[in-house]
């Protein structure tokens, strides 16, 4: 029992620091272009990582080098450009809501290629958090009606993590989550880096809004550094489909700073949605 509630405490944490990157990328946005917000979210998570990579480099292997490679460009790269492009579309609520699509995509890799298994409740718990994410998609958002590509690239963002999820779970069994996180920023952290040295910088920098949003981007990397080290330690605790209930939790941090910072409104049939979602939560953990 108290390794359960341990896990749910580090659930709520790590729900919480990865809802609050999309209200960070929408600012930052304001200044940098998608693809430099990926970047350097990216890259500046690796500076992070740097001292914890030193120590764990003794465990790299040519076993591990290709999982671990792959979790670095599905869990990092992966999404940090995808939910990047993704809020050049929609709003940040939207974009941390449609996150509840995560658990029912993890699931069916898991069964299709790592012989994951499931029981009713799971299933019936992943269901209705899908229908309380459609739910919320087909409400639109503050910029007016839902915009599919938007949509798209977030479901884009999600198949991506949803792969790293199960590497970490099923392909890198003899590593603990924070070797797992260091080791994969070794790969993808120098190609963001180099990536950004081949972009305009100097016009961003003359922006009005460059300061603020360089501490937006400044914030997001501190906040992947946390959040990739405990949401890897999170799945080698508990499974795979607990590890993926974050994207029920996500959308409500994601709307609150949408509400509170963004200005974001919420209507009565989104609040249902959420509590549909959240039902979801409590099925799938029985």
């Amino acid at each position: 029992m108290q390794a359960k509630y341990k896990n749910w405490i580090l659930l709520l944490v790590v729900s919480f620091i990865w809802g609050s990157p999309y209200i960070l990328r929408e600012i930052a946005l304001k200044s940098f272009t998608h693809s430099q917000v990926a970047a350097f979210q990216v890259f500046l998570s690796f500076i992070l990582f740097l001292p914890l990579i030193f120590k764990n480099f003794k465990k790299l292997n040519k076993d591990n080098i290709g999982p671990l490679l792959l979790s670095g460009i599905a869990g990092n790269i992966g999404p940090s450009f995808f939910f990047a492009k993704a809020q050049t579309l929609i709003n940040s609520s939207l974009a941390g809501m449609l996150n509840a699509m995560l658990p029912g995509i993890t699931l069916v890799l898991a069964i299709l290629f790592f012989k994951g298994k499931s029981n009713r409740n799971t299933l019936i718990g992943i269901g209705l958090g899908l229908i309380g994410s459609c739910m919320i998609a087909l409400m639109g958002d503050s910029f007016g009606s839902t915009q599919f590509m938007g949509v798209f690239y977030v479901f884009m963002a999600i198949l991506s993590v949803a792969i790293s999820i199960n590497i970490v779970s099923f392909a890198l069994p003899k590593l603990n989550g924070i070797e797992i996180a260091s080791l994969a920023f070794l790969f993808v952290g120098p190609i963001a880096g180099i990536f950004l040295l081949t972009t305009d910088l100097q016009s961003v920098i003359q922006t009005d809004n460059f300061t603020k949003s360089a501490s937006m981007l400044a914030l997001l990397a501190v906040l992947t550094f946390f959040g990739v080290i405990f949401y890897n330690q999170l799945i080698k605790r508990s499974s795979h489909i607990f590890a993926a209930s974050i994207a029920y939790l996500i959308p409500i941090v994601a709307l609150f700073w949408g509400i509170t910072i963004g200005g974001d409104q919420i209507t009565i049939s989104q609040i249902l949605a959420i509590c549909l979602i959240l039902v979801g939560v409590n099925l799938t953990h029985r």
